[in-house]
């Protein structure tokens, strides 16, 4: 049982007992960490209130290999996003985030580009004016770190180059099972695919290669906004083999 220090994000929480949780990070150095913090919820425990969800800390744990669970030594909290927290929008946004890592990302396999997107995606929340344009970023973004993102530029069953007068009037057909966009051809060959405008695959290419501090600058139409978010969303109940809750709030309530 080794003693491991890390910079980690919390992204669930789970109570234990009356006073203990069972706290899911995600780290630089180990992907998805889980691990119980023992007497977190009693008045007297010295990190009562830092082992929140969202929370970005230094974490200190005992590791264990071939064990679920790991034990919290101790965790010092860097950054609570409070901006964040006081604004219900992006405080719900912010656990989609976090539950959308969790559905996906693996224990014990570290992903650095993983934990700077999401670390990054919570300071760009703060000052988002269209967070659910930031959300398809990040979506995008997310898949393509876990090895997930889906062909937008040529035909995912022949290979043709996918452009402006290749495509019929109608826009470009997508096909979550084949993981891409299928030319005029092979659209066919997938009665699942559903067609998207090309501008809309153009702007889920811009965002994918944009940095944060260009995303206020983009805009996208009433249209755009729901064939991405349409895309995106089959895409990822596709690989997490489930609807997540918190994506399910976000539709219901906001």
């Amino acid at each position: 049982m080794a003693a491991q220090k890390t910079q980690a994000i919390v992204i669930r929480t789970f109570p234990l007992q009356e006073f203990h949780k069972i706290i899911t990070f995600y780290t630089p150095d180990f992907g998805r960490v889980k691990a119980v913090a023992y007497g977190v919820k009693s008045p007297k425990s010295r990190l009562s209130g830092s082992l929140e969800l969202l929370n970005h800390g230094t974490l200190l744990f005992q590791h264990r290999e071939n064990r679920e669970l790991q034990n919290i030594t101790d965790f010092n909290l860097i950054d609570g996003f409070d901006a964040i927290r006081s604004d219900f929008t992006r405080i719900t946004y912010g656990c989609y985030f976090a539950e959308l890592v969790d559905s996906i990302a693996s224990e014990g396999i570290a992903s650095p580009e993983i934990f700077d997107l999401l670390h990054t995606t919570y300071h760009a929340l703060v000052h988002a004016d269209d967070i659910p344009l930031l959300a398809r970023g990040f979506e995008i973004k997310f898949l393509d770190c876990a090895g997930y993102g889906p062909e937008l530029s040529r035909c995912v069953q022949c290979g043709s180059s996918v452009r402006e007068g290749t495509t019929d009037r109608f826009g470009i057909a997508f096909s979550v099972r084949y993981g891409g966009v299928l030319c005029s051809e092979c659209k066919n060959r997938d009665g699942a695919a559903f067609t998207i405008a090309l501008g809309s695959c153009e702007l889920l290419k811009v965002l994918r290669k944009s940095e944060w501090e260009r995303f206020n600058r983009i805009r996208a139409s009433t249209r755009n906004h729901q064939e991405l978010k349409r895309l995106l969303g089959n895409f990822i109940e596709y690989h997490t083999e489930r609807t997540l809750k918190s994506l399910r709030f976000i539709e219901n309530v906001l």
